[in-house]
């Protein structure tokens, strides 16, 4: 049997670092991430503009609100971007081709579920058993109507709940 190939970057990526979120309303994108969430901010820059930004991203002269925010290891980087001004909002269905959702693990969905709504979080349903019982996730909308799901993990042999 052949060996498989090694991948392409194989000992050069060390671990997930983060997960980036262009928005138009920063303010509310950064409240839902640390009020809600609890997520601290790691640094953040208003009107940066520094040439280098605009090359890395593809687009020559732009001037960003941007923000790092981080939860155990895990960082969302917010953009609001100034210059250009003329981004697409991209559609929001769970079928739609590219990123669909973001996720949190929570130690009860239940009790996640109940908070966020009691905030006036809309969510896509209630807390549901999935895998057998092994899983119990929800999807809240996030800032600009992304799709923020949170799951919780079961043991492998635990019963759905009620």
């Amino acid at each position: 049997m052949a060996t498989p190939a090694s991948p392409l970057l194989d000992g050069l990526v060390l671990r997930p670092h983060h997960t980036a979120l262009c928005v138009d309303d920063f303010d509310a994108a950064r409240a839902f991430f640390t009020d809600l969430i609890g997520m601290r901010v790691e640094g953040e820059m208003d009107q940066r503009d520094e040439p280098a930004l605009g090359v890395v991203v593809g687009l020559p002269g732009a001037v960003i609100r941007w923000a790092m925010l981080e939860l155990q290891g895990y960082r969302i980087e917010l953009f609001k971007y100034y210059r250009p001004d003329d981004g697409r909002r991209a559609g929001l269905r769970q079928c739609d081709r590219g990123l669909t959702h973001i996720a949190f693990q929570v130690s009860d969905a239940d009790a996640a579920y109940a908070r966020l709504r009691a905030a006036g979080c809309e969510t896509f349903s209630a807390p549901q058993d999935l895998r057998g019982g092994r899983t119990r996730p929800f999807y809240a909308v996030g800032p600009e109507g992304i799709a923020v799901e949170f799951i919780q993990l079961r043991d492998p042999g635990a019963a759905p709940s009620p």
